[in-house]
């Protein structure tokens, strides 16, 4: 039997393909990623993002039999049980396939090489699922359900490495936070908690915890909305006494129900406080002009070198806007 597994939209590897390719594999099916043949006998696809669905439809026309998962698709759908409890296939990923997904900044080939080995050999998988909050904008309620346990450190790691891809949704709202941070600590392992922490959950015993594990990237986190401005302060005041501020990454959503000038005071008061903030406009496929204008401006450091009055994109922008208004009187 021949079986194909089509990884969207992802930039690591696909946990739920990872299943489904030990799973088929336990029956001696052929496992293709990504460059599927056509008369594939079962075909999996998973969309993350809910703006590639309509993109990511398309291959009905080319795979009849296909079925498709993933938050992009149906927030709701779920693996079958017996192919959710089997350990992540490590060998369905190679370095070439991660590789393409690492854009942007100035690293050298070598280096994004480098990078995409470390992903791809990383253990990856929840200790915990759930959420205990229950944000407007966040698929993770509706999705995962509520905050419960389900596995430990030691089940996620790869023999192959000493990193691990945590997907908890809010490892700081975890009861075991600690003792999880610890394990990791002892293990000498790692880790990229790639789905952030929750900054206002942070104690000063979880800061400590945090600065004693070796961390793959920053320890990002999130300032969304006007309303937890203090408990968000307050956090990053508790996670600096232990973790350097040249090691945070402040996640800024607009778009969704700030003001601009919310979206630049938010700028302004991490900025001040020596907190790289990442502008991410909530509509990521069509963002304003003003949304698209301003995430450049941040992410991009041109703050440093201009005021966003003068950025020459939105300068532009309004340019155009203006020529426009001229045609239409």
């Amino acid at each position: 039997m021949k079986v194909g597994l089509i990884d969207f939209d992802g930039k690591i590897p696909n946990l739920a393909l990872m299943k489904l390719s030990a799973y088929y594999k336990q029956s001696g099916a052929d496992i293709f990623l990504n460059n599927v043949p056509k008369d594939a006998d079962k075909v999996f696809c998973s969309v993350l993002f809910t703006w590639n669905k309509d993109k990511a439809e398309q291959l009905q026309q080319v795979y009849k039999n296909i079925e498709f998962g993933g938050t992009g698709w149906d927030i709701y759908k779920q693996l079958p049980e017996d192919v959710e409890i089997c350990k992540p296939d490590y060998e369905l990923y190679a370095i070439e396939d991660i590789l393409p997904r690492i854009k942007g900044g100035i690293a050298t080939k070598e280096s994004k090489i480098k990078k995409a080995e470390v992903i791809v050999n990383a253990g990856i998988g929840f200790t915990s699922r759930g959420c205990i909050r229950n944000c407007g904008f966040c698929f993770v309620p509706p999705k995962e359900g509520k905050f419960r346990q389900v596995a430990e450190i030691k089940d996620l790691i790869n023999p192959k490495s000493s990193t691990v891809i945590l997907l908890d949704n809010n490892i700081t709202a975890d009861p075991y936070v600690i003792d999880k941070l610890h394990e990791i600590r002892d293990r000498r392992l790692v880790v990229d908690i790639s789905q952030g922490i929750d900054v206002r959950l942070v104690t000063p015993e979880i800061a400590k915890a945090l600065s004693e594990v070796k961390h793959l990237r920053s320890i990002h986190y999130a300032w969304d909305l006007m309303g937890f401005e203090n408990q968000i302060i307050d956090g990053i005041k508790i996670l600096s006494e232990k973790v350097k501020k040249w090691r945070h990454m402040c996640f800024m959503l607009i778009g969704y129900n700030t003001t601009f000038e919310e979206d630049m005071y938010r700028f302004r008061r991490l900025n001040e406080m020596d907190i790289k903030p990442y502008v991410m406009p909530y509509n990521k496929q069509y963002p304003s002009k003003k949304h698209h204008c301003f995430a450049g401006w941040v992410n991009g450091r041109y703050h440093t070198v201009c005021k966003f009055e003068e950025y020459e994109p939105w300068v532009k922008a309004q340019r155009e806007c203006g020529d426009q208004i001229s045609m239409v009187l």
